[in-house]
């Protein structure tokens, strides 16, 4: 489906993953000096767990958090239980006065306190937290192979899967209906659980088009492989910004997933402000089986259709510079600065974050910047390309989204443990609690007309954050997405098409300690055979070397510890 920005210009879909979306590297020596830091928690996490441990008791009724069709069990507490929440990397100190917290405190009996780390070098920061016995009771941890380190270093504390099922009804039931195989194994170490795995919708990425270039050389938005080469094309050789000069190419490092995409690869690159492969990131496969996209055969057929454009000049000579030079990850420069004619982003990328679409305001950050240096540059989303055997897609986000976790302190305390669940199960069924969370309270932070929501006033990120909005929520699940944002969810399905999803590794040495050198290995690989540095056949060369480097047994591993947690599960699919 094709959508030009005149027609739907501030349309969106939000996937934040607030907290949990930066890259993770981590090899052996990391995972060591982190240990070592934390290590020194572990005599006060003990001592703290003795305290606290299961002296409290607690009484079960039936709550009312849901939409009247289930109801979660929420614990009859006199006194309210004190609940630290680790907040985000960028968040300002929550006002304790907050009409939003008070909502939350008062639902669930607890009084909310905020955990709060420096964001300059924040692991760092929090390590050195926890190594002096400091922690919060809820935190999100980054990714699945962080666990083994927080687990063995004595901070995150069992969450038993059948407590989870028993006490947050609602939510597991959602699990369960989306769950692939991928979901409820995610938190598991050492055949123990240690937190929840939020299911989330895949969220694909977005194709954009210089719509004002296709226009200008009468051409329509392609839709195969073949297709988009007659058109990038057109983009080198035909002067579509009318300078005069032949000064554009078609595109550059951020679309080159979709050219993997097309051979039924989830293969990332550009990522960041330096670009990269990021093998970390592997792929679940239709036999429920994890594996490297990057050393399949059909990566190979990608390369070449790069390197042959490569050569052509369809793709900038200067994409290994990066799209990005600085600043908001999702902003290629290339495409603002009218050098190349395709970039590929989230929607919410371009056309915001409100449901209000008609809101000026709410411009996603990189139409803002498109038009600030290109006044009549007009956008357009067309389909990722489809490959010789008609398979098309981009890499999405989802499935697996934000790992929420309970410090041993809390795993160890009965009340903070059905606190934290009634939380849980209140977020998956009651979108008025959804509502409270995300917005805040209507007439107050936001105004509401049917579906849609529109912030008053002028207030930032920033200022929503103090007032607890964004704080204590767990990210854009499916439920959240359905019930609180669903003209963003059916924008955002129309347009992108096909994802090939972020499959969560499991915590295994033998990935983690390899992963970095096999990050940098792809890399240097990958941009030879593109830039014809080294020949297409190279290609065989470097997937010996990556096998010999650790990824053979690291596949191996991953595969193994998977279908170890499917097991202990008990998920047959």
């Amino acid at each position: 489906m094709i959508v030009p920005v005149k027609y739907v210009c501030y349309a969106s879909f939000q996937n934040r993953q607030r907290g949990s979306q930066i890259k993770n590297k981590e090899n052996g020596s990391m995972k060591k000096k982190v240990q070592r830091m934390i290590a020194g928690a572990m005599a006060v996490t003990m001592a703290a767990a003795l305290v606290s441990g299961c002296s409290i008791s607690s009484t079960e009724t039936t709550g009312t958090a849901g939409t009247g069709t289930e109801t979660s069990q929420t614990p009859q507490i006199e006194e309210p239980v004190q609940l630290s929440w680790l907040m985000g990397r960028n968040s300002a100190e929550v006002d304790d006065d907050s009409p939003v917290v008070k909502k939350i405190e008062e639902r669930f009996n607890i009084d909310l306190k905020g955990f709060y780390v420096d964001a300059t070098n924040f692991q760092e920061n929090l390590n050195v937290k926890f190594a002096g016995g400091e922690m919060p009771d809820i935190m999100v941890i980054d990714t699945p192979a962080m666990l083994a380190t927080y687990v063995e270093g004595g901070i995150v504390g069992e969450l038993p899967i059948e407590v989870i099922r028993e006490k947050a009804p609602n939510f597991t039931k959602i699990a369960d209906q989306y769950d692939d195989g991928s979901l409820w194994g995610t938190m598991i170490y050492e055949g123990k659980n240690y937190g929840v795995s939020n299911p989330m919708q895949v969220v694909p990425m977005a194709m954009f088009w210089r719509k004002d270039w296709l226009d200008k050389l009468n051409l329509e938005v392609p839709e195969t492989l073949e297709e988009y080469e007659k058109v990038l094309t057109a983009f080198v050789e035909n002067d579509p910004d009318g300078n005069g000069k032949k000064d554009t190419a078609g595109m550059a490092e951020r679309s080159f997933n979709a050219v993997f995409g097309a051979f039924g690869l989830r293969c990332t690159s550009g990522l960041s402000t330096t670009s990269g492969f990021v093998v970390e990131e592997m792929q679940l496969g239709e036999d429920n089986v994890p594996f490297f996209p990057y050393i399949r055969p059909e990566a190979k057929e990608a390369l070449t259709v790069l390197h042959d454009w490569y050569t052509k000049g369809i793709i900038d000579k200067e994409f290994i510079t990066g799209e990005n030079h600085g600043g908001y990850t999702a902003l290629s420069h290339s495409f603002m600065n009218g050098q190349i004619g395709l970039t590929s982003a989230q929607t919410y990328h371009y056309f915001g974050h409100s449901q209000d679409m008609s809101d000026v305001r709410n411009r996603g950050t990189c139409l803002k910047e498109l038009l600030a240096v290109n006044p009549e540059a007009e956008v357009v989303i067309g389909p990722a390309p489809a490959g010789p055997d008609g398979k098309s897609g981009t890499e999405g986000w989802g499935k697996v989204g934000t790992l929420t976790c309970l410090t041993t302190n809390a795993a160890n305390d009965p009340r903070k443990v059905d606190a934290f669940l009634a939380m849980l199960d209140a977020y998956y069924s009651d979108p008025e609690y959804m509502e409270l969370v995300s917005y805040g309270i209507e007439g107050i932070t936001f105004t509401k007309d049917g579906d849609e929501r529109k912030r008053l006033g002028e207030m930032s990120d920033l200022d929503l954050r103090k007032e607890g909005i964004y704080q204590v929520d767990f990210g854009d699940t499916v439920t959240f997405m359905q019930n609180i944002k669903p003209a963003q969810t059916k924008f955002a399905e129309e347009v992108t098409g096909n994802g090939y999803y972020r499959f969560n590794v499991p915590a295994v040495a033998e990935f983690s300690n390899v992963i970095a050198n096999l990050d940098t290995l792809t890399e240097q690989a990958y941009f030879a055979i593109i830039t014809g540095e080294k020949p297409i056949d190279y290609f065989d060369t470097y997937v010996e070397e990556f096998k010999a480097a650790g990824g053979e047994a690291a596949e191996k591993a991953v595969q193994e510890a998977y279908a170890e947690k499917l097991a202990a599960v008990k998920i047959d699919r």
